[in-house]
């Protein structure tokens, strides 16, 4: 089901005579990204229980098609939509995803479970067309979250999510679990992870973006500004202790 992975005995994922997930994976990405700017009012408030230290008020859209993901090949692909944003925190230059949805059940659980990523269902589509084309959109329990219209350009500007020659890598999250008897927080921490990852060149383009207005997912309420989108494909992206740089950053409940 997995490819070549498998559990890790007594890795610590629930229950073990009914394996989720392994901890490993790998995938290819089909990515594209659109940068925008968003008040920065609106971003701290969203990040204000993190004491994450926001870098800059820009928003990148990542639209992403993983072909043979491991832990998705009983559908063949997989669909990630990274609503994120670059951020300090400690002597991390990293990112967290304010928003995150995802097409495979795997995929969700274990970033719920392993990294406190703020995953949420959805439905897809992304077509690629052979000269650079990439149309898409996303729904999330038959109400239409997103859709994009990505068409190359050479002249197009080349915004990324900082003006950094580097750019913050790897991601950041709180973790948390409720009390199992009552309204409150068991266990929080700060985990970061950098999973090894070669994107291609960025390809310049224009895109239409379109969010739609949901009482649950208030993408809308962003009002982003585009300022670039360019598309890339990522051949080499993985996961798992043999591969990535996973840390507990800290520890706050108890």
């Amino acid at each position: 089901m997995f490819g070549r992975f498998e559990m890790h005995p007594g890795g610590g994922v629930n229950p073990p005579y009914s394996p989720a997930y392994p901890l490993e994976w790998e995938t290819g990405i089909h990515t594209v990204e659109v940068v925008t700017r968003a008040d920065r009012g609106k971003l701290q408030r969203l990040l204000a229980d993190t004491g994450f230290e926001l870098v800059n008020d820009r928003v990148a859209f990542r639209f992403m098609l993983s072909p043979g993901h491991t832990l998705s090949l009983y559908r063949g692909r997989m669909f990630d939509l990274m609503v994120t944003v670059a951020v300090r925190y400690r002597e991390l230059y990293t990112q967290t995803h304010i928003y995150m949805y995802c097409s495979d059940p795997m995929g969700i659980v274990a970033g719920r479970e392993l990294y406190g990523y703020t995953k949420k269902d959805c439905d897809f589509e992304f077509h690629e067309d052979e000269d650079g084309r990439v149309a898409g959109s996303v729904t999330r329990r038959s109400v239409p979250l997103a859709a994009f219209s990505f068409t190359p350009e050479p002249g197009a500007p080349l915004v990324r999510l900082t003006d950094d020659e580097q750019q913050p890598g790897g991601e950041l999250h709180v973790r948390r679990l409720p009390l199992p008897d009552g309204v409150g927080v068991a266990y929080s921490d700060v985990v970061y992870r950098r999973t090894p990852i070669q994107n291609s060149e960025p390809i310049r383009g224009r895109v239409d973006l379109q969010l739609h207005p949901s009482e649950f997912d208030p993408l809308t309420d962003l009002e982003p500004e585009i300022l670039s989108a360019q598309s890339m494909k990522t051949p080499v992206y993985g996961g798992g202790f043999a591969v990535e740089d996973r840390r507990l950053i800290e520890r706050r409940v108890p």
